[in-house]
Formats: structure tokens, sequence, C-alpha cells
């Protein structure tokens, strides 16, 4: 009997070690400015034009909490995982690939954080850039009501000055 005990006892510290919250990832942490729309998905809640007033602005990452356009949530989990380049267009049910996004490896490290649900962009409860890909260095995708925007880690390069929906808009650099 006292055998059981300590298998169970063992088991529900090792269910409750696997379920704590990540730290958020340091190449994450640190502000981040939208530089262009790179792809959206068929049934994005934003046009185009609604999507665009996201560009240029700033998102910030720390390890409790995200801001972006004056509104902070707070964060109360972070999930992180490699995903494949196959696994993300099954899961968007193949509406997107990492090509579109501009990602050109086979994974990405994947950065979910869980909050609250707030209504920062008046469109929907969504917290956009709660879904990070950490798509090479100083750069990252994230996404909102159904669009994917690039992000640059602030003080470097901004994006490409091509015409909105053209070629080299979602053609990402390396």
């Amino acid at each position: 009997m006292r055998k059981r005990w300590w298998l169970l006892a063992g088991l529900l510290v090792g269910v409750g070690a696997a379920s704590r919250a990540e730290p958020l990832p340091s190449q994450l942490e640190g502000s981040w400015r939208v530089t262009r729309i790179l792809a959206m998905n068929k049934g994005a809640c934003w046009t185009r034009e609604q999507a665009a007033p996201m560009v240029g602005s700033v998102l910030s990452y720390h390890a409790s909490s995200m801001r972006w356009r004056g509104g902070e949530v707070e964060v109360e989990e972070i999930d992180t995982r490699d995903v494949s380049a196959q696994e993300f267009t099954q899961e968007a049910n193949g509406s997107n690939t990492f090509a579109q996004l501009g990602i050109h490896t086979a994974k990405v490290l994947e950065v979910d954080m869980q909050h609250e649900d707030m209504d920062i962009t008046g469109a929907t409860t969504e917290v956009p850039g709660d879904s990070v890909l950490m798509a090479g260095p100083g750069r990252i995708v994230v996404s909102a009501c159904g669009v994917y925007f690039e992000a640059r880690r602030t003080g470097t390069a901004v994006a490409s000055s091509a015409p909105a929906g053209t070629a080299a808009e979602t053609t990402a650099r390396p």
C-alpha cells in the first residue's frame, strides 16, 4: 500500500511539474515593430484595410505581460513548442504555409500566451500577438483576426515599401 501511495504522489508531482507555465523565451522579450502584412486567411475577420493600421504599431513582451496599442494584458501561462512546416499547414487547414510567411526553415519555435479575453482592437476579444512564430533573428510572425504580420525587433530595418498585396510584400527577407 505504501508503494502505491508513493507512486501516486510521484505521478501527481510529475503532472504538476508538466503543467507549470514556461517562462517567456528571452529572444522574444522586448519591443517589436509590426512592419507589414504577410498573408490573410480565407474568412479573416479583418479586411486588408482594417489590418493596415497595425503596420507601424509596437508589440512589447515581458515575463508576465504583453502590450499592444495601449492595451496591456497579463499573461497567465506561456506554452512553447517546435512546430514544423507540415504541422503548421495542417493546423491552418492548408490556408497558410511557412513559405507564405517568409519562413524558410523546417521548424520554428511557437510561443502561445494564455490570458483573459480583452477588447484591444474594438473588433474582437482576440489579443493580437499572443501567438508568435520565432521566424528568425530579430523577426517574428504574429497573427490577429486571421491576418499574419511580420514584426521586427525595434531598432532594426523596416520592411519593404512595396505596395500592399504585391509579390514583394509577401516575400519575407531572411
